[in-house]
């Protein structure tokens, strides 16, 4: 029962680290747009929220954004995006592909 109690509570410490991590701060963030998404829809999101895309990623509806403004991530998420989280996370794993 006792190890039980502790691994709950150790998932938990996991589960609100990676919450913490994610949390969106600063200028730039990263962008997910509605399934199925195109590019100039994730564009225009990052538009009407008063941002500016600044990279692509491999996926047409995820994209780094930025804002001078505060409240931006908000912004987003009432202009319809499904997820924004900080943009340090996919520094490695989602840059674009070269050809």
């Amino acid at each position: 029962m006792n190890r039980c109690v502790i691994a709950a509570n150790f998932a938990l410490f996991l589960v609100l680290l990676a919450f913490a991590a994610a949390w969106p701060s600063g200028r730039f963030v990263l962008v997910v747009a509605p399934p199925g998404s195109d590019a100039a829809r994730t564009h225009a999101l990052i538009a009407r929220a008063g941002g500016a895309f600044v990279s692509p990623t491999r996926f047409a509806s995820v994209a780094v954004a930025y804002s001078d403004g505060t409240g931006f991530a908000r912004r987003l998420m009432e202009q319809g995006a499904f997820l924004v989280v900080n943009h340090a996370l996919a520094a490695g794993c989602l840059q674009k592909e070269q050809s």
